[in-house]
């Protein structure tokens, strides 16, 4: 399998460990109070969505992995992160019926296997999401780009065919084979993300930081196979820089996802 089915083994010193809040302070202004060890994001009176860890059950995942040009991957990436060998992209489709916190959606987004200095993980530079809560939620936690879009995954006549629309344009198309034996085991490199906060100066920023984060997979059921993936009707939209060169696999099948289970800062 490529790097971004393949787990990191830390050392002594790059163990993953749990990152917890620990200032309690409570600010009170008006009737709203603001604790930092309980924050609700805004607004405050009603909050788009929980706060994780997320539980995603019953998930059904298609996921295509590809090699794409270097140049146009590294166009993506912010500059403190590079590619790994090979610049394979892993595009992935979820129908997420059941998820803690943000409720049921479907999501796209490319993971590029990527190294920040010693550590390597995965960066994702797009995201698609059909609900406001998940759009606001893997914005504000996780720090992805994310915009509204639609996901589908259809198994029609032995083929597994999966799109992304938005605005009724078809932005990514997969159409996939698979077959043979179980697969029941997944590694995956832990997901850095990078989030920024820009100050209202539009010249610096209040906050950025790198941060690792891994999930716990349970209950996997896949198929693994070939297949296509193309971008129909773009338009504007980055993500078709990350066109395919070669396809390298693809998977297809459920699991469980606790998100995170463990984080790191990186810097």
């Amino acid at each position: 399998m490529i790097a971004v089915f393949t787990s990191l083994k830390p050392g002594a010193n790059e163990t993953l460990e749990n990152q917890r809040m620990s200032n309690t302070s409570d600010y009170r202004g008006g009737d709203i109070q603001l604790n930092r060890s309980k924050p609700t994001g805004l607004p405050f009176k009603k909050p788009l969505y929980g706060l994780p860890p997320y539980q995603y059950t019953g998930d059904v995942v298609l996921m295509v992995v590809y090699e794409a040009d270097e140049a146009t991957i590294r166009e993506v990436l912010p500059r403190e992160l590079e590619p790994l060998p090979g610049n394979a992209v892993a595009m992935c489709f979820f129908l997420c019926p059941d998820v803690t916190g943000m409720g049921p959606h479907n999501f796209a987004m490319p993971c590029i296997p990527v190294r920040y200095r010693d550590f390597s993980g995965q960066f994702v530079p797009y995201l698609y999401t059909s609900t406001d809560a998940s759009l606001a939620c893997y914005r504000e936690i996780q720090g992805w780009p994310g915009v509204l879009g639609e996901t589908e995954i259809i198994e029609r006549d032995g083929s597994v065919q999966a799109r992304v629309v938005r605005k009724e344009r078809e932005i990514i198309r997969a159409t996939v084979q698979v077959g043979g034996e179980t697969i029941t085991t997944l590694d995956f490199l832990p997901v850095i993300l990078y989030k920024e906060i820009p100050s209202f100066d539009g010249r610096t920023c209040d906050a950025a930081y790198f941060v690792a984060s891994t999930s716990r997979l349970t209950n996997l059921n896949f198929k693994a196979g070939g297949g296509e993936l193309s971008f129909p009707d773009s338009g504007d939209d980055p993500i078709a820089r990350l066109k395919p060169l070669k396809i390298i696999n693809a998977l297809y099948g459920t699991l469980d996802d606790f998100y995170p289970e463990s984080i790191r800062v990186l810097e």
